[in-house]
């Protein structure tokens, strides 16, 4: 049904693509070969198992960002604390580091905590991430 489909759209193009190889450019119509893809490459990732997303992983993740962002990674540390309902995970870093976590205008730890509370939220859980002095 899909390859009928891309057919239509596209012409024969999806029969190369199906068949595993593809042309590079147009203008050369120069054919590679494509790796064969099956349902067993995808089959951990088709499982649909959706395990849930414990605090002490979303903890181990905020962790290897702020580490691989700031200069003195061995001076971090997190804390996890429960405000209202909410887990709020705290970093504490050193006073020249702090900037390297908010980023420009707060997009980095934006960023930071649109993963972790979306990432949460498939759980139930509500989580969020502060700097601290």
């Amino acid at each position: 049904m899909g390859i009928s489909f891309f057919k239509k759209i596209f012409g024969g193009a999806a029969e190369n693509i199906a068949e595993g190889t593809a042309p590079i450019s147009v203008a050369t119509d120069k054919k590679v070969p494509q790796p064969k893809l099956n349902a067993a490459d995808f089959a951990d990732q088709d499982k649909g198992d959706d395990s849930p997303v414990s605090l002490a992983g979303l903890e181990a993740f905020v962790l290897y960002v702020v580490q691989a962002l700031v200069d003195e990674p061995d001076q971090v540390t997190l804390q996890t604390v429960e405000k209202n309902r909410i887990n709020v995970i705290q970093i504490r870093c050193i006073k020249k580091d702090i900037g390297k976590i908010i980023g420009k205008s707060g997009k980095t730890i934006s960023a930071i905590r649109a993963l972790v509370s979306g990432a949460a939220g498939r759980t139930g859980l509500r989580v969020t991430v502060d700097v601290l002095d």
